[in-house]
Parts: structure tokens; sequence; C-alpha cells
């Protein structure tokens, strides 16, 4: 994969050399555009060949959500990343499929995460076929298994060196599996290791809400329950939500 083409699109011409001078020092990303607003780059985008479009959100003329709904309408849509110094706009973000949301001041690992990113989404998948995932559990039921299908799980807990379900229904099940042999088997797109006893099903957060430190809790649907998320999980929490 070659050099990849990005325009910088931002208000504050200090910022746009900042941000030029991060990414051109990776090695990998050429900018082959900058603009001031968000005419300016659906414009660019227009007349350039651009595999991503940093975009600043609070411009002039036209901001930069309005300027990203109008890119995600174009048969070949450029992939769009968010610099902004608001933390207000993930669900917008979210809306029109960003890849990242950056937060100024922002630093190199800002911007190795944002290229890490980019690269999964443009290297080719490969044709090898998939492997099967977990798509049923045996929970137990007194003197029976009942077979429950995952995607009616709201979430998985470890408690007492035990692993629970909950399900959709509101009732919990003791199941035989372990969390970590959990991981391993359910589908990644729909369940997300959150924190070190639960499992949740990302098809199920209903809100997300800050919590201590930096942290958040993942509000479920339809129970309401509150679940941490672990530190050294919060990063993994932006591949499902834009933070």
């Amino acid at each position: 994969m070659g050099l990849l083409k990005v325009i910088l699109i931002d208000d504050e011409p200090i910022l746009c050399d900042e941000l030029k001078c991060l990414l051109e020092n990776s090695g990998e990303v050429e900018v082959v555009g900058i603009g001031h607003n968000g005419e300016d780059a659906i414009a660019l985008v227009d007349k350039l060949e651009v595999d991503a479009v940093f975009l600043d959100i609070q411009m002039p003329v036209m901001n930069g959500m309005d300027a990203a709904r109008v890119l995600s309408s174009r048969p070949r849509k450029p992939f769009i990343v968010f610099v902004t110094a608001f933390n207000n706009f993930a669900v917008d973000a979210f809306q029109v499929d960003a890849v990242d949301y950056i937060l100024k001041p922002f630093d190199e690992s800002d911007i190795e995460r944002v290229l890490k990113k980019l690269r999964a989404r443009l290297t080719p998948k490969p044709t090898t076929p998939p492997r099967p995932f977990l798509k049923k559990v045996l929970a137990e039921t007194g003197d029976r298994l009942e077979v429950i299908d995952v995607a009616q799980v709201e979430y998985f807990q470890a408690e007492n060196r035990q692993i629970f379900i909950r399900t959709l229904t509101g009732k919990r099940y003791e199941i035989r599996n372990r969390l970590h042999e959990l991981e391993e088997a359910l589908d990644p797109a729909d369940f997300f290791r959150c924190h070190r006893n639960f499992i949740v099903n990302v098809n199920q957060i209903g809100q997300l809400a800050n919590w201590f430190n930096r942290g958040y809790l993942l509000i479920m649907s339809p129970s309401k329950e509150e679940i941490p998320v672990g530190r050294v999980y919060a990063a993994r929490l932006k591949m499902y939500l834009p933070l």
C-alpha cells in the first residue's frame, strides 16, 4: 500500500501545520490539500484523489459535521477523522461512520492510533473463510441444560468463579464456559470484553455514562444495568463507539 493521500481542514492554520508535520513525519501520509472550512473540504475531495479527510468541526461558512454528511453520500467517500477541541459530537461522528475522533491538543500517539485504523480499513480483507463463531450456549436449569442463542444474551458475568448470563428477557443462568473462552469464541463484532468480569452484547448498549478517573459505564438495554469499562479495556471501546 502506498502513501495515504489526505487533506486537512481546519480554520486555524497553525494547527493545520502541526497536524501536517505529525502526519508526514510518520512516513505513511501525503498531505495533498489544506482547507479552512467545510466547503473547502467538499471542493478538495471533488478535485483530488483523497483517502481520508482530517476535519475540524467548529468552522465558519460550513462546519465539519455538515461537510462530513455531504461527503458520506459520495460514491467514493473518503474516510473521515474528526479533529476537534470539543468532546460532545461523538454521537454525530458515529452517524457519519467516522474512523476516529481526535481531541485537541493531539500528539503522536493520537496520529499513530488513527493511522492504524486507516490502514485496517484500506487493507484488503483476506479471502480465507471466516471462522465460525459461537452461536449458542448451554445454561443450567436444574437437572437440564437449556440452549440459549447468544444474540439473546445481554451480558456475560464472572462472579465467585462462576459464569452467568443475563438474557434480554431478564433471566439469569449459570453456564459452564469460562470468560476468556467466551471472549475467543464470540463474534467480536457483537461482543466486547469491557471488564475482567464482563462481556457485553454491544447491540444492547443503551447509553454511555462517564465514570470516575475518565472511565465509562455502559448502561445496558433493556435491563438498565450499569456495567463498568475497565481501564485496560477502555481503548478498545473506541472500536465500537467513537469517543
